[in-house]
Parts: C-alpha cells; sequence; structure tokens
C-alpha cells in the first residue's frame, strides 16, 4: 500500500548505549524516506545495569536531551511521533518516576517495549528485507533462516523454514548483562574469556535440543552489534547487508576471544562503549555456530531504530505486511500450544466464532483489532494448563502464559491473553482474583469484554464436534443474534450459550441469542 502524500512521523528509541531519532517521510513499507536522523551516544544503560536505578542526575540529562529532539520534531514541524524505550527502563526499578519526570519536563508520553516486542519490531524489519532481495534475485537465498538479534539485556532467536515462522525464543543474556555479570576485577583475568564462554554455554545449553529439529541454510545477524562485528571484518555494509561464510567470523574470533576492551578499541579504532561489546558478543556467535550449522551469515545492521519507523508506519496504514505477520504469529502460537495441550479444530471453530462475534458488534463497544487478534491468541492458549494437569487447568494455564515470551506481545497484552484463560469456562473477572487484579485498568475493561465474547464462542463448539457452520451475526434491536446451520443436535451448545449469555448481558448491555435457520 503506497500513499499519495508521505506520513511524516517520528521515531525517539531511549536505547542502553544511544538515544536517537528518525524522521520520515512513509509512503510504504518500500518506500521510506529518512529526512532527518540524529545520534547521541550515552552511557545510561551502563548505570542502569549497575545500579538497577537511573540516577536523577541522569535524568535530568537525559530531559535535556529529549528536549533538544523536541526542538527539533518542532523545527521540522512534525507533530506526529512516538517514543520507545527498551532495556534502559525495563531494567530500571525506578522507570514509573523517570517516565512521570520525563512526562513533566518533555511532555514525551514514553512507551516502554518489552523484550518480546522488542524482538517483533526487529524481525518484521529484517523479514520483510530479505523476502525483498528474495523478489529481486529470484529466490536466491531460500526462506530457511535463523534471526540473532543481541540486544544489551537479550538475546532473540528465531527461526523461519520454508518460509513459516517455526520457532522463537529469547534468552536474558545480552552484551551488557554478560558484562555486568562478571566484575571488573573477574573482566581484566586472563581467565575471563573461557569463563564467559562456559557461562554462556550453561545458559543456552537448553535450546540446542529443540533448535536441531530445524535446518536452517542461513544465520541472519542485526542490529548495532552485528554493524560492529562486520566491521572488524572489513565487510561493506552501505546495502545494509553482507554475507560471509562461518569461517570468516571463525578468523575473527581467534583474534579478538582473548583480547581486552582495551587492546580491541586500540587494535580496531573503536569506541569505548563499541569496543566493549566485541567480547560477549564474539562469544555468542560462536555459541550459536558450534551449535547450529549454517552455509552462510547474513549481517544486516537494521537497527530498532530503523524497524520501529517502519513498523510504526505498516500499523498506521494497516500495510498488507503487518497483517501477513500477524498470522505468522498466529501459527507460532498454535505451535507452541502444540506442545502442551491442542486440540486444533474446537480452536479454529472458536477463532471463527469470535471474529464473527467481534466483526458484528466489537466496533461499536470499543474492541479493536488488536483486541481481537489478543483474544485469538487465548483460544489458540487457553487448554495449555491440561498439559500439566487437568483438575484446574485454568490455573496452570494462567501461569504457563505468563511464564512464556509470546512473540510480538507486550507484557500487559499477555496478562490480558492469561486473564482471558483463567476465566475460560467459570467465574467473572473480579479484584478478588490475581489475573484480573494485576492488570492495569486501561487493560481491566478490554480483559473483561474479551472475556465475555470469548464464553459465547466456547459455548459454540462446546462438545467439540463443529456442528455449527455458515455461522453469521447482527445486532437487531439492542440484541446480538447469531444464526447458524446445523445437521447436528445442538442442544448443549445452545443450553451453555444461554448460561454465558448473562455474562455477556451484563458486560455488554445487550442480549446475545443462537437462532437456527
Amino acid at each position: 500500500m503506497e500513499l499519495d502524500k508521505p506520513m511524516i512521523y517520528g521515531i525517539i528509541h531511549l536505547g542502553s548505549s544511544t538515544l536517537s531519532m528518525r524522521i520520515v517521510g512513509y509512503r510504504g513499507v518500500n518506500q521510506i524516506q529518512v529526512i532527518e536522523e540524529v545520534k547521541r551516544e550515552t552511557s545510561f544503560g551502563e548505570e542502569v545495569f549497575l545500579n538497577k536505578k537511573l540516577s536523577f542526575k541522569s535524568i535530568r540529562r537525559l530531559c535535556v536531551l529529549l528536549n533538544g529532539l523536541k526542538q527539533l520534531l518542532a523545527d521540522y514541524r512534525v507533530s506526529e511521533y512516538a517514543v520507545y524505550a527498551t532495556a534502559i527502563l525495563r531494567e530500571a526499578e525506578n522507570r514509573r518516576s523517570i517516565m512521570d519526570l520525563i512526562h513533566v519536563h518533555t511532555g514525551f508520553q514514553v512507551q516502554v517495549i518489552d523484550m518480546p516486542q522488542e524482538i517483533y519490531f526487529k524481525h518484521f524489519a529484517l523479514h520483510y528485507e530479505l523476502e525483498q532481495i528474495n523478489r529481486q534475485n529470484h529466490q536466491y537465498l531460500g526462506s530457511d533462516f535463523l534471526f540473532v538479534d543481541i540486544t544489551s539485556g537479550c538475546v532473540g532467536l528465531t527461526i523461519w523454514e520454508q518460509g513459516a515462522l517455526r520457532y522463537q525464543h529469547n534468552v536474558h543474556i545480552g552484551t551488557l548483562r554478560l558484562l555486568e555479570t562478571f566484575r571488573l576485577n573477574q573482566r581484566e583475568s586472563q581467565d575471563f574469556p573461557e569463563a564467559m564462554t562456559e557461562y554462556i554455554h550453561s545458559i543456552m545449553r537448553p535450546l540446542w535440543k529443540t533448535i536441531s529439529r530445524f535446518h536452517p541454510r542461513y544465520l541472519v545477524l542485526s542490529g548495532r552489534e552485528a554493524r560492529i562485528m562486520a566491521s572488524l571484518m572489513n565487510l561493506d555494509m552501505k546495502s545494509n547487508m553482507a554475507m560471509v561464510r562461518p569461517e570468516a567470523f571463525y578468523e575473527l574470533y581467534e583474534k579478538v576471544s582473548r583480547m581486552s576492551s582495551p587492546r580491541i578499541m586500540n587494535a580496531f579504532g573503536l569506541q569505548e562503549q563499541q569496543a566493549d561489546s566485541v567480547l560477549p558478543t564474539s562469544h555468542l556467535y560462536w555459541e550459536i555456530l558450534q551449535n547450529v550449522h549454517v552455509e552462510s551469515i547474513l549481517m544486516m545492521g537494521t537497527t530498532f531504530l530503523e524497524s520501529a519507523a517502519m513498523y510504526y508506519g505498516a500499523k498506521k496504514m494497516k500495510d498488507p505486511a503487518l497483517l501477513q505477520m500477524r498470522a505468522q504469529n498466529l501459527e507460532l502460537t498454535r505451535s507452541i500450544a502444540s506442545n502442551y495441550y491442542y486440540e486444533p479444530e474446537h480452536a479454529r471453530a472458536m477463532e471463527i466464532y469470535s471474529q464473527i462475534i467481534m466483526e458484528a458488534f466489537g466496533a461499536i463497544h470499543g474492541l479493536n483489532d488488536r483486541d481481537a487478534f489478543l483474544l485469538r491468541m487465548a483460544i489458540i492458549l487457553y487448554q495449555i494448563g491440561k498439559y500439566v494437569n487437568l483438575l484446574d487447568h485454568h490455573v496452570h494455564t494462567y501461569h504457563l502464559i505468563r511464564g512464556i515470551d509470546i512473540f510480538g506481545l507486550s507484557d500487559i497484552e499477555k496478562d490480558i491473553v492469561a486473564c482471558i484463560s483463567y476465566y475460560d469456562h467459570k467465574g467473572v473477572p473480579s479484584e478478588d482474583d490475581e489475573p484480573f487484579r494485576r492488570l492495569p485498568e486501561s487493560g481491566k475493561m478490554v480483559a473483561l469484554k474479551l472475556v465475555a465474547v470469548f464464553r459465547l464462542a466456547r459455548a459454540m463448539d462446546i462438545s467439540r464436534r463443529q456442528k455449527m457452520f455458515d455461522v453469521s451475526a447482527h445486532v437487531r434491536e439492542n440484541t446480538l443474534v447469531i444464526t447458524y446451520e446445523s445437521q447436528q443436535n445442538t442442544a448443549l451448545e445452545t443450553w451453555i450459550f444461554e448460561k454465558e449469555n448473562e455474562l455477556f448481558r451484563n458486560v455488554f448491555g445487550v442480549e446475545a441469542k443462537l437462532e437456527r435457520r
């Protein structure tokens, strides 16, 4: 989808080592013009990882820098923008104070991007770029990739196989987190490289059994760290991509794996922050390459700022590329569910019924496409607790959902999905229950509405026999009327639907009625 007139907006990123902003003109995901880009190196992330918080002195300095970016937005007459923070605020114990002070002193509302979201933003951009390269070069790259994105606090691993999203996992070890695991005197020891290698392997070892089921052809490395490593291998990154054989990386690894940060800085002409990231990055890459055997490595320098700028425009314009990614996201969630307990026919029937209901009246009652997506996630996952125990499976489901990373969902969205699953067949969302109580006020009403829709959809396939077909829904005289055809006895479905109608009526103030054609 391309616009006649570009949509102008700014994206600001509060990263661990940089504060950056990009102003773009968006016509489509394949036509984004960079109008202005600024970047300032900072040490805020290091302070947060060391002290678990940001000092008021640093917050004041951050506000000064942000006000400078605000003035630049004003100079370009840009009124639409978003301010994102990643690990720097995720990790800060005083993040609420930081966000409030930023708002008071700059007017900016900061959105904290949870780790699965951060990886999702980058992955969206990377996958789109690879699709474009394949399209232009007759699929010479194929469709089997392992994406690896390293941030200051995390490593994201995402596998695409035969063009489909098959696996995603985030490991809580990044460059800064690795460095701060060891004291300064330990990092200066000659034993440090070997100790880091063993430490990384101890954490990532459980992943390799699962990942060994897949056979990616390429390892795709992204972000700031990939750019730094590419520069050390003298690779040309002007096109934002360079391809090397694994042997080229091994040669570099032999050079840098036992060098201290000061030696790396002097040897390669790097800034201190860049040099500090080389050792943990090289060891992480080495660990991956030892356990995942690929033909080639693609170094792609796509940063969070670039990815967020693309994602923001795609979301605003409902670009088909984003909708395709969302469909892949659902397939990945189905794969997660199948590792526990999952009834695919039942889940797909519920997905269809819930979509029909949402399309009929959702917008009238304040529900949007994203809410419908969260509902589908809950439908796919709501039975996984049966893998643990049939007794109180809704409780087990709730804790399992909260304990796993769900690609593309924020922590709040994940809690909403878990809350819906907790009330899958009984009870009314109440402040007395942890799943509902822990939601923010903005999320409670969304969860309450989605639970009500969920229970109707579940009732319509309570027998797990998919009796209803050619289902449609419309609002008639303050009643949601759902019509269907069936060749079977639907007494059970009708009775349970009537029971669940009470919750629906109490939430939405309208009746729900099943009518057989």
